[in-house]
């Protein structure tokens, strides 16, 4: 299975950490519009200039891993933070880039001794998707368990006179879950892996050659009737679902069981005659007008899209845009 960005990011940091290696992580702790550099975004740099991750890039970047290379070659350093501005003016420091908005950065250096362990358990709590809070202060980093609450932040970052905490929700709030297992579904997984999803494929037939190239799904499950999907996957809350089947009536079925949970999106791939069968098949099961209203299809932006890439293109990019409208 591919690793999403963050995985391999961390696995990254952990890999030099067990090879003695001090590594200089640098992470955007808050950032308004037009920041090149979003919340999340992380940054590391090794004692050799290897570099990996972005935090906005351009000139500010560039002046950040020539700092970090003379921190990391020149003994100890204090985690901090840095607000910049993208513009000429502005109340903070300058980064030297004309976006416009502004970021916060945080800055700090993983010892081997010091924090092995601690992003030891960061890997393989993602890797195992498990609730858990990273911490980082100007006195160190750490792990604990926490619930998944689902009404809170990803991301929080608190700053006072004299103190500075960010907080890391590690359980990924980006989920999608995909019923059907062909060309598209392949497309898809693979766009939304990268885009830093945990990607979950449903599918009532094993021995399809698409499922055998998915390398990019975190789970492939095979059911005997696609309405069973919906009750297998925990957290519907924050789970994007795209029903792309073979035909009308598996899409029927998967929708039947779709819409007894509150999932925020529901898209079906199809024409618009397909789309207008599968809704009077709904209405045969006896679901409602307004259940009907919660499934958006044909799914994806409005683009010719033909190929397998292009409709996943115009599906990522119309959860992109539902993705920046959410608090979290």
């Amino acid at each position: 299975m591919n690793d999403n960005p963050k995985i391999a990011y961390w696995k990254k940091v952990l890999s030099l950490l067990n090879k003695g290696q001090n590594v200089f992580i640098a992470m955007v702790v808050d950032h308004t519009i037009h920041s090149p550099g979003t919340t999340g975004a992380k940054l590391l740099v090794t004692e050799n200039k290897e570099m990996m991750g972005t935090i906005g890039g351009g000139i500010m970047e560039f002046t950040l891993v020539n700092r970090a290379y003379n921190i990391l070659n020149n003994g100890n350093f204090t985690p901090e933070i840095q607000s910049l501005d993208h513009k000429k003016t502005g109340t903070d420091e300058q980064s030297g880039m004309i976006c416009a908005g502004k970021q916060t950065n945080l800055y700090y250096v993983c010892e081997p001794e010091k924090d092995g362990e601690i992003v030891d358990k960061i890997v393989q709590n993602l890797i195992e998707g498990q609730s858990a809070i990273l911490s980082i202060s100007p006195e160190g980093m750490s792990l604990h368990k926490q619930e998944f609450e689902n009404h809170d932040s990803q991301y929080s970052f608190t700053q006072s006179d004299n103190h500075w905490c960010y907080q890391e929700q590690l359980k990924n709030y980006n989920r999608i879950a995909i019923l059907g297992g062909g060309h598209c579904s392949l497309a898809l997984s693979r766009v939304m892996k990268n885009l830093g999803y945990d990607v979950f494929v449903f599918e009532t037939h094993g021995n399809i050659s698409t499922l055998g190239e998915n390398n990019f799904a975190d789970t492939t499950n095979i059911l005997d009737d696609f309405k069973d999907a919906a009750s297998q996957l925990s957290l519907p809350e924050n789970t994007h679902v795209v029903v792309m089947t073979t035909d009308v009536p598996n899409d029927v079925r998967g929708l039947l069981g779709l819409l007894d949970f509150p999932f925020p999106f529901i898209g079906v791939m199809g024409s618009v005659n397909k789309i207008s069968e599968i809704k009077k098949r709904l209405h045969a099961e006896n679901i409602s007008d307004q259940q009907l209203s919660r499934i958006v299809a044909p799914v994806g932006l409005a683009m010719v899209s033909n190929t397998p890439e292009e409709i996943a293109i115009s599906v990522a990019a119309q959860l992109l845009q539902l993705r920046n409208e959410s608090p979290n």
